[in-house]
């Protein structure tokens, strides 16, 4: 079975993509600094902050660029994505402070379609997500070099070939 880690770790895509069950348009458009520009982040910390380089359209950014989103004095998360009208879509990179990295697919500012994340212990899920979770066919690969692929729904496996 897996280490107890791997929920905490997969309950950190919550950073950017929202809870399985919210809506569309849960989370919030959020100013970038110094900017008339925002960017719609699915689920911002409280009083979470955005550095934006990139150009904007509209009053929303629409570039490829690096957003570096953060609160008080914690090193920020970057995202290094594509912006349609504000929202991270098609391929991109999201690296957590933390060490934690996200490179896949975004979809209307999620986590959504064919990725992988990779944690700072050498863990490391390849394969479908849906709503910033594996869902779908995908392989955890755990640290002790245990390979288990199978198919997930909402961050948990369900089957086991």
């Amino acid at each position: 079975m897996f280490r107890g880690s791997l929920t905490v770790v997969f309950a950190l895509l919550a950073l950017v993509t929202p809870a399985v069950a919210g809506g569309a348009e849960d989370g919030a458009w959020i100013k970038a600094e110094g900017r008339d520009c925002k960017l719609w982040h699915p689920d911002p910390l409280p009083g979470q902050k955005v550095r934006w380089r990139g150009k904007c359209a509209g009053g929303l950014a629409e570039d490829s660029h690096i957003a570096e989103w953060y609160t008080g004095q914690r090193p920020p998360d970057r995202c290094e994505c594509t912006y349609k009208a504000g929202k991270a879509q098609g391929l991109g990179v999201f690296r957590w402070a933390d060490g934690v990295t996200y490179a896949g697919e975004f979809k209307a500012g999620r986590i959504e379609g064919q990725g992988q994340i990779s944690y700072p212990d050498n863990e490391t899920y390849d394969g479908e997500f849906k709503n910033g979770l594996p869902n779908g066919f995908g392989t955890l690969h755990l640290p002790d070099s245990t390979r288990i692929m199978g198919k997930f729904k909402n961050g948990e496996l369900i089957k086991n070939p």
